[in-house]
């Protein structure tokens, strides 16, 4: 077996294993790219944990083969880029579709995702996902949002100074103090002892009145018959 047949079928192997060890692969035509931008698209992919390969089409269509995905091979044509995304499979399409609005020399073609091969409407759509990383930024944006709004409230309405406003109408006119400091206003007296008053009997005013009309009327009568008696003594002598 010759060096050269060697060397390509251990490049071969190479691709099989990238294929399967990727979450997605993306196939874009890069003809027309300059160096400088080649290697602009490389960091931005690298940054995602995205590799960018350069692989003759005929060893990547035995790779295809090989790993399933020989559906694929029919845009296997022209200079080829290969994207595969080692960390998740939404950032090789996303970064490559971004960075191809800007250079359009740069066309996506195809690719696998999810263990299936994806044409380029699927790919399109598969960019506009949002990555693992930016869902949980978003996830934690809406968890935020509601506390955000309360605290942007609050603080407009301390500028307009409706809390202070809101806060003194609050306040009770009249502290309340606590027991220990609060004084009452006459200390409580002790009850003076009530002496009970000497029980007079009321019937001695009334048995007093009774006697002083007695003895008017006796007085009175006495009177009435004291010209009598003499008079009757009056007769007798005669």
């Amino acid at each position: 077996m010759s060096e050269n047949r060697i060397a390509k079928e251990s490049q071969v192997k190479e691709i099989v294993e990238k294929i399967n060890a990727s979450e997605a692969l993306v196939v874009a035509e890069y003809a027309g790219l300059t160096v400088k931008e080649t290697q602009e698209l490389r960091k931005q992919l690298k940054e995602k944990g995205v590799e960018l390969k350069v692989y003759k089409n005929r060893l990547v269509k035995l790779a295809m083969e090989e790993a399933g995905f020989k559906e694929i091979n029919s845009e296997l044509t022209g200079p080829n880029a290969f994207a595969f995304g080692m960390e998740d499979g939404i950032s090789p399409a996303k970064v490559l579709a971004e960075f191809a609005k800007k250079h359009e020399a740069l066309k996506l073609k195809a690719g696998t995702y999810e263990g299936k091969v994806i044409d380029l409407a699927e790919l399109e759509v598969i960019a506009t996902l949002p990555t693992f990383e930016e869902a949980l930024t978003m996830l934690a944006m809406s968890m935020l949002s509601p506390l955000k709004n309360v605290s942007v409230g609050l603080n407009m309405l301390a500028t307009e100074g409706h809390l202070e406003k809101g806060a003194e109408e609050a306040k009770p006119e009249t502290e309340a103090k606590p027991e220990s400091e609060a004084k009452p206003e006459e200390e409580a007296k002790p009850e003076e002892e009530v002496k009970p008053e000497e029980a007079k009997p009321e019937t001695e005013p009334q048995e007093a009145e009774v006697t002083a009309k007695e003895e008017t009327a006796t007085e009175e009568v006495a009177k009435e018959e004291a010209p009598t008696t003499e008079v009757e003594e009056a007769k007798e002598g005669e």
